[in-house]
């Protein structure tokens, strides 16, 4: 199958678009000037600053919303003897 440069373009934009999600979570704000700098294939250097995961801690989205969960739980057990 022929891959279309439309194709190739949908590709190198999501993967642009989710390294630089990644590093304005570890970071809050855009590591390189230009977009296109996230396509070549690494996230920043191999200094312990670029590897946030390993020195502190990150929560992941499923934490995140099982945290949520646990606390409207306790919320609403709590209220429903008021």
């Amino acid at each position: 199958m022929r891959r279309t440069r439309a194709y190739r373009r949908d590709v190198r934009n999501r993967a642009i678009a989710r390294k630089k999600r990644i590093c304005m979570e570890a970071f809050g704000s855009p590591w390189f000037k230009f977009d296109g700098a996230y396509s070549k294939g690494h996230i920043g250097c191999n200094c312990w600053m670029c590897k946030p995961q390993k020195h502190c801690y990150i929560p992941t989205a499923f934490e995140l919303r099982d945290a949520d969960h646990v606390a409207q739980s306790l919320d609403d057990y709590y209220n429903s003897f008021l």
